[in-house]
C-alpha cells in the first residue's frame, strides 16, 4: 500500500481505515509516500521494495508527486519502475481546467497561460488520463469513473467503491460539552472536518442569516496544518465582520471522543461543499446517524440515491441551502426518517465491505497480469 501517512491528511486517514479492514483478507505492508518531488534514487529504492509484493496499491493524488504543472510531477519516475500488478485509487478525477482553477482566474495573463497549457494535448493527457489507464482503478463515485472513461480509460478496469463508514464511538458527554452555552430549544447545524476553501463556509453564513436566531452553526474542526492556518483566520475574520460570533463557533482540532460529542450535539450536519469527489466529513455523520444537508455534487448525490438520508440543494446557492435546511428543521418526522436511513447506509457500507470489494480488485489485477504473460509467451518466436 503506497500512501501518504500524515496525521493531517484525509487520504492517509482513509487508507489507515482501509488497511485495518484489509487485515482480515490480506497481508498488507504500508510504504509511505514522501510527499513532493524526490530524487530518482528515492523512487528506485521504493520500487525495489514495492516489487516484492503480489499487488501494488497506490493511493493517488497529484500533489503527492510534486503537483500538476509541467515538469513538476515525479509520478512516472516511480510508475515505470513498477513490475507487479498495480491498483490505483484515484482520489482526484477533476479535469485539468478545474485543477488549474481556470473558471475562477481573474488575472488575464495567468488565464491565457493556463488556457495555453490546457490546449497541449500530451500534457493534458498526462494529468487527466495517463495515470489511470495502466492498471485497475478504484474511484469513489460513478461520475468519477465516467469522467475517466470519457478521457480514454477502459470502463472494464474501473471499479466504483465509495469510502467506508467507520464505527461510531459513544459520546462521553452526550453532546453536552457543545450544547452547554445554548438554550435547550436551539438547533445545531454542524459543518464537520478540516477547515478548507472547498467547504462552503460563506454559503453557510449566508444561509444562517435566513434562519431563526435559535439556529446555531458549529464548525467542528480546524486547520489541517500550518499552511491552512491563514484560511482558518480568514474564516474567523469573516464571522466577526458579519457580526455572527454569537451564532457560530469554530472548535479547532477535535479528538475522536470530541467528534462523537459534536455529532451527538448536532441536529443536522451540513456539507455546503463547492467542490468534492468524496468526503470523509460525510462518512463520520453517517456513522452517527445524522441527517445531512449537502450540495448536489455527485459524491453526495450518489449516496442520497442509495439511502435517502440527505436533503440536497443546488451547489453554491445559499438561498436554496436555507430552503433545504428549513424543510428539515420544520419537520421532525422527516428528520427522524433521514437519521434512520443514515444508520442503514452505515450498516451496509462498512470498511469491512470496502476491504472485501478491494481484495476482489486485487484478484482481478493479478489475473490481468497472468493473461498478459500467457499472451506474450504465445507470440511467435517466444
Amino acid at each position: 500500500m503506497l500512501t501518504s501517512v500524515g496525521d493531517g491528511c484525509g487520504i492517509a486517514a482513509y487508507t489507515r481505515a482501509l488497511v485495518d479492514a484489509l487485515d482480515e483478507f490480506a497481508d498488507v505492508t504500508v510504504e509511505p509516500i514522501e510527499v513532493g518531488r524526490q530524487p530518482v534514487e528515492h523512487y528506485e529504492a521504493q520500487a525495489e521494495r514495492l516489487n516484492q509484493a503480489d499487488v501494488i496499491h497506490i493511493q493517488h493524488e497529484h500533489s503527492f508527486w510534486g503537483g500538476i504543472l509541467p515538469g513538476h510531477s515525479a509520478f512516472w519516475n516511480l510508475r515505470y519502475l513498477l513490475k507487479k500488478p498495480v491498483v490505483l485509487t484515484a482520489h482526484t478525477t477533476t479535469s485539468l481546467r478545474d485543477l488549474l482553477k481556470v473558471p475562477a482566474e481573474r488575472r488575464p495573463i495567468h488565464r491565457i497561460a493556463k488556457e495555453i497549457l490546457i490546449r497541449r494535448r500530451a500534457y493534458r493527457d498526462s494529468v487527466e488520463a495517463a495515470p489511470f489507464i495502466t492498471g485497475r482503478v478504484i474511484v469513489h463515485t460513478r461520475e468519477g469513473g465516467e469522467s475517466l472513461v470519457a478521457r480514454g480509460a477502459n470502463g472494464k478496469y474501473i471499479h466504483v467503491i465509495p469510502a467506508g463508514v467507520p464505527d461510531p464511538l459513544p459520546p462521553p458527554t452526550g453532546g453536552k460539552r457543545f450544547r452547554d452555552k445554548l438554550k435547550p430549544t436551539d438547533r445545531v447545524l454542524t459543518l464537520f472536518g478540516y477547515v478548507a476553501p472547498n467547504k462552503g463556509y460563506e454559503l453557510a453564513f449566508d444561509a444562517l442569516a435566513s434562519l431563526p436566531p435559535s439556529v446555531f452553526l458549529l464548525i467542528a474542526g480546524g486547520a489541517r496544518n500550518e499552511e491552512m492556518r491563514p484560511y482558518e483566520e480568514q474564516i474567523r475574520a469573516e464571522i466577526s465582520r458579519r457580526g455572527i460570533e454569537s451564532r457560530v463557533h469554530i472548535t479547532g482540532h477535535l479528538t475522536e471522543e470530541e467528534i462523537a460529542d459534536a455529532m451527538a450535539a448536532s441536529d443536522i450536519v451540513v456539507a455546503p461543499h463547492t467542490q468534492a469527489t468524496g468526503s470523509y466529513s460525510i462518512m463520520i455523520p453517517l456513522s452517527y446517524g445524522r441527517a445531512i444537508a449537502a450540495s448536489d455534487l455527485a459524491c453526495f448525490r450518489e449516496i442520497q440515491e442509495q439511502c435517502g438520508c440527505m436533503v440536497l440543494f443546488r451547489t453554491g446557492d445559499s438561498a436554496d441551502f436555507a430552503r433545504a435546511l428549513k424543510a428539515v428543521l420544520d419537520d421532525d418526522g422527516r428528520k427522524a426518517r433521514m437519521e434512520a436511513m443514515a444508520v442503514q447506509y452505515a450498516r451496509t457500507h462498512s470498511w469491512r465491505e470496502v476491504a472485501r470489494r478491494t481484495v476482489e480488485v486485487y484478484r482481478e489485477a493479478i489475473a490481468d497480469e497472468v493473461r498478459l504473460s500467457h499472451h506474450a509467451m504465445a507470440q511467435p518466436g517466444r
